[in-house]
């Protein structure tokens, strides 16, 4: 299945691409309207009294974000910094934001 994908990739054109070309219009005009609407004031964004990293992409797992995280937040502490990391957990259920401590005990 990976070879199948890897080739699809590199390939200029296919069906796949032809069907899928529409979507991406779709995404395109979807996406653009989101940033308008940010932009008008219809929908609300917010200013936090602290800088923030957001580290995320669209693969679920195994692009090294958590490395990339411990990294940061190592890199921001040697510079005098004392970084936060929330996270969502991977398979999360909380109905709460909730404090994790070297304590906390993560299975119920």
């Amino acid at each position: 299945m990976v070879n199948w994908f890897e080739r699809q990739w590199a390939t200029s054109y296919t069906v796949w691409h032809i069907l899928l070309i529409p979507l991406s219009w779709l995404f395109a005009a979807l996406s653009f309207a989101r940033r308008y609407l940010y932009k008008i004031g219809w929908l609300k964004s917010y200013r936090l009294a602290v800088p923030v990293f957001v580290v995320g992409n669209i693969n679920v797992g195994g692009t090294g974000k958590t490395p990339l995280v411990i990294w940061l937040a190592g890199q921001l502490s040697l510079a005098g910094y004392r970084p936060g990391i929330i996270s969502r957990g991977y398979g999360g259920n909380a109905k709460q934001v909730t404090q994790v401590l070297p304590s906390t005990e993560l299975c119920h």
